[in-house]
Formats: C-alpha cells, sequence, structure tokens
C-alpha cells in the first residue's frame, strides 16, 4: 500500500464529514492566524521603534537637565573635554500654538544652531519649500511639514509677514518674524520636527525668556564608545542631568518587545492547544465509527503500522490545511489590524493636539496680546545680539518657555518573516500530529475479531 492509497483513504474519510472537519480546520486556522498576525505586529512595531532610534543615529546620547537652571554654555564646553565626544549641540525646547489663516496648531519650539539641526536630523536636512535659517538673534524659523499644512491647505507660506506671540514667567513678548523655508516631512522620530516650529539658538532665547539650554545631544566618536561615554556622562551630572542613549534605548526597547512577542505567541498557542483537543476528539470518533472497517483492513492483510498510519495522516491532513489557510488569514489580518491601530492612534494624536491648541488659545486670549517685544531685555547668551527684526510669513504663535516634546504617534508596518510563517506552519502540523497519535495507536491495537462483531 503506497503513500497515494493512505492519503485517498483518509481524505476520504474526513470528506464524509464535511462539517465537523470544517470545524476542526478552523480551530487550527484560528490559532496560526493569531500567531501570524501578533507576532508580524510586534515585529513592525520592533522595526518601527529601531528606525526611529536610528533617527538620531546609534552614537547619539540625549543630555536632559533636571534642574530649573538648565544647562549652560560652559557646559557645551566642558563636554568636549571628555574622551570620546565628537559633536554636543545645544537644544531650547517650548510648546507654542501656532496661528496662521485663522487655523491653530498646537506645535512645539525647537531652538538650535544651523548646524544643530543637522546634528538633530542626522545629518539630513530636507526642505520642502525656501531654506534653513541664519544663527542670528532674528526671529528666523523653518517649520515642519505637519505644522505648516496641517490639512490638504498650506497655512504658512515662505516670505510673508508673519506675527509672534508668546507668554512665559517673565511675561508676554510679541515680535514679527520671518519664516525662511518649510521642512519636509520626516514622520515619526525622537524629537519631531513635523510638528514642530524651528528657530536659530539666540532668537529662541529671546522668545522663550531664557540664556540657557535643557537639552544637549551629544554624539559619541562611534558606536563602541557609546556605553563607556553615557557611563561617563552619569558619573559627571548626577543627578543633575537624564543621560539616556539611543543604542541603551534602542537594546530596552528590543527586549520588550522581544517579552511581549512571548506573552503573544503563548496566548495564541493557547488556541492551538483547544484545536489539538478537537483533533483528537474528532479522531476518536472516527475511530469508534470506522471500527468494522479496521475489522475488514486488518482481515485483508493490513499491518497494525499501516492501520495507524491511515488514521494519523487524517490529523495531518487537518492541521496542513488549518496552517495554509491560517497563514493568508493572518496576512490579511495582520495588515488590517496594523491599519485599525495607526488609524486610532493618529486620531488620538490629533485630538490631543486639538485640545492643546484649544486650551492655549483660550489661555492667551484672556491673557491679552501685547504689540512689539515687551517684558525688558532678555539675558544675552554669550554672543552678540541685535534686536528683532520683522519680515516673514504671517504666522502667529503663543508658546511657554517649558520643556515639552510634541504628540506623535508612532506608524508601523507589519513584518511577515518568512521564519515565523515556516514556524507556525510547522506548529499546526505537530500540534496535529501529536494529537493524533493516540486516536491512531487505538485502531491499530483493534483486534480484527471485535472489531468485525462491532457491526
Amino acid at each position: 500500500m503506497d503513500a497515494k492509497d493512505i492519503f485517498w483513504l483518509s481524505y476520504k474519510d474526513l470528506s464524509e464529514k464535511k462539517v465537523r472537519t470544517a470545524l476542526t480546520v478552523l480551530m487550527v486556522m484560528i490559532g496560526v492566524a493569531s500567531i501570524i498576525a501578533l507576532v508580524s505586529q510586534t515585529a513592525g512595531i520592533s522595526a518601527a521603534i529601531q528606525k526611529e532610534m536610528n533617527s538620531l543615529g546609534p552614537t547619539s546620547i540625549m543630555l536632559t537637565s533636571t534642574k530649573s537652571t538648565g544647562f549652560s554654555v560652559s557646559d557645551v564646553a566642558d563636554l568636549y573635554t571628555l574622551p570620546n565626544v565628537s559633536s554636543a549641540t545645544p537644544i531650547l525646547t517650548g510648546t507654542a500654538t501656532l496661528v496662521s489663516n485663522n487655523v491653530n496648531t498646537s506645535v512645539s519650539v525647537l531652538g538650535v544652531t544651523t548646524n544643530g539641526l543637522s546634528e538633530l536630523l542626522n545629518g539630513n536636512v530636507s526642505m520642502y519649500q525656501g531654506s534653513v535659517f541664519e544663527d542670528t538673534v532674528a526671529p528666523t524659523a523653518v517649520v515642519g511639514y505637519s505644522a505648516a499644512i496641517p490639512s490638504s491647505t498650506q497655512n504658512v507660506q515662505v516670505g510673508l509677514p508673519a506675527t509672534l506671540r508668546s507668554s512665559s514667567g517673565r511675561g508676554s513678548t510679541s515680535s514679527t518674524i520671518s519664516v525662511s523655508g518649510i521642512l519636509k516631512s520626516y514622520g515619526s522620530t525622537l524629537v519631531s520636527v513635523d510638528s514642530a516650529v524651528v528657530l536659530s539658538l539666540p532668537a529662541a532665547q529671546v522668545l522663550l525668556h531664557k540664556t540657557s539650554f535643557n537639552t544637549i545631544l551629544v554624539k559619541a566618536s562611534n558606536s563602541s564608545s557609546v556605553s563607556s561615554l553615557t557611563t561617563l556622562l552619569t558619573d559627571v551630572y548626577s543627578n543633575n542631568a537624564r543621560v539616556m542613549s539611543m543604542q541603551s534605548l534602542a537594546e530596552t526597547a528590543a527586549s520588550m518587545i522581544n517579552s511581549i512577542t512571548l506573552l503573544l505567541v503563548v496566548i495564541a498557542g493557547i488556541s492551538l492547544l483547544v484545536a489539538a483537543v478537537g483533533i483528537m476528539n474528532i479522531m476518536l470518533m472516527s475511530v469508534l465509527e470506522r471500527t468494522h472497517d479496521i475489522g475488514i483492513m486488518k482481515a485483508l492483510g493490513f499491518k497494525n503500522r499501516q492501520v495507524m498510519i491511515i488514521f494519523l495522516s487524517q490529523a495531518l491532513i487537518i492541521g496542513l490545511l488549518g496552517g495554509i489557510i491560517g497563514i493568508g488569514v493572518g496576512a490579511g489580518a495582520s495588515y488590517g489590524l496594523a491599519y485599525g491601530i495607526n488609524h486610532l492612534s493618529s486620531g488620538s494624536s490629533s485630538s490631543t493636539s486639538g485640545s492643546a491648541a484649544a486650551s492655549s488659545s483660550q489661555a492667551a486670549s484672556s491673557g491679552g496680546a501685547p504689540s512689539g517685544i515687551s517684558g525688558g531685555s532678555p539675558p544675552q547668551p554669550g554672543a552678540g545680539e541685535s534686536s528683532a527684526s520683522s519680515g516673514g510669513s504671517q504666522a502667529t504663535y503663543r508658546s511657554s518657555g517649558s520643556s515639552s516634546s510634541s504628540s506623535s504617534s508612532l506608524s508601523y508596518s507589519p513584518v511577515l518573516s518568512p521564519v515565523t510563517i515556516a514556524e507556525a506552519l510547522f506548529v499546526a502540523v505537530l500540534v496535529s500530529a501529536l494529537a493524533g497519535i493516540y486516536p491512531a495507536w487505538r485502531a491499530s491495537k483493534m483486534e480484527p475479531i471485535d472489531a468485525l462483531r462491532s457491526l
């Protein structure tokens, strides 16, 4: 008796009980589809996080002040005396509401030098329109893509008059700014520039009434020195700053993703165990229903091994069918699930930004809107500064000097690994085979005479 005959006998018996077979295949399919869909989500999120970590480069270390006084120019200079420091970029951050064409958009304010912007974007400064500002005290800015174009309409235009209003603990200021350019869309990054207004560092210090900076981006000379430099910075700044390297952050994220993946696989595997119970049940019922047929096969000379293989083949067919169908369903479900999560995430982010914009606008309207630069002359950061000049595009925003990161959602695509697909199919077939061993063994051990008497 060859393999073709064994397959035919197994298939014939399964096809006679179509509903029962279909339900058992469905249980296996659900288990495989769950594994494929869930693992592809964690793999996609892991890839998106890794990409986001790499946006600042593997040698990047973020130094964030925990003191109200922040970092000074001397702190930046001192960093260059440490070993393995390639660059140190001061960054001043705040929050704002950008109002243009009667549209309020909640944004963050970033104050950096021209070279600092390049470091922040890992050397990839690409403009949608216009050009990058110059390092002067004049309030010249580049605007992030989503801040300039929050919807289908471009609210910020390069080269048109602009009004800038801000409020802080030292009072309110108002000045005319110039929008020199609009950045291209960078997507989700650790320091989001899409929803930011980026000013030169001196201009941001004037606007936010700050002479210090709350963040310094440190670049190590090479990837191998990141760990030692992170330890050194932690020792030097002790409780005065938080030290976070992109390398350690990526490792922590990868560890968390791996743990979540394992948990999801275990949860999805439970459905395969349920499927195994279903397969064993249908196989035992098949053995009882075909007891007389088993007696006839043994009377015709079928060996115990052949009888066992026939019934075991039924379990393998169920597992193989459920696995193949489950792969297709799981692949489709993975993209649908990712689309839903991305949609909900972006919707939540937009709602948060809208609420923040409304609150900021209401607060600003109650406090008045002064014109010109008021509140006294701000402390100088050490470089020569001139009074704010006017010109640029018509845009208004109000900001505070507090540090804040803009709301940004993580967008990802599922990753369907061939290894994961092969493993899911293998597990489905293996579980089905294990579930069919006992019923097949029980059928093979039947005595021909007893089986024939069962009719």
